[in-house]
């Protein structure tokens, strides 16, 4: 099953499929150095994965997991305290 998208993205790229209005190429902004940039039609034709994304995938993955074992150490932590490690 193929899946289409509108993409913005830099123009004059050869083997890109640029939206057009009248023969004319759709702006959708700039880009941090001031580059025009266009829309695009990008197609996923197979269930491959799109490149990139396992190392994004992974990056933020391992971020969420971080961020709950911190979560999960304050907490076995307070309820210690707060149970027996402050006690006399």
């Amino acid at each position: 099953m193929a899946v289409a998208a509108i993409v913005c993205g830099p123009g004059g790229v050869d083997g890109v499929t640029y939206a057009q209005v009248g023969g004319q190429q759709i702006g959708c902004g700039t880009d941090s150095q001031g580059n025009a940039l266009f829309l695009q039609v990008s197609t996923l034709s197979s269930d491959a994965p799109v490149e990139g994304g396992a190392g994004v995938g992974l990056e933020i993955g391992g971020a969420v997991f971080g961020v709950l074992a911190v979560a999960w150490s304050v907490r076995v932590i307070r309820d210690f305290i707060n149970n027996s490690g402050g006690e006399a």
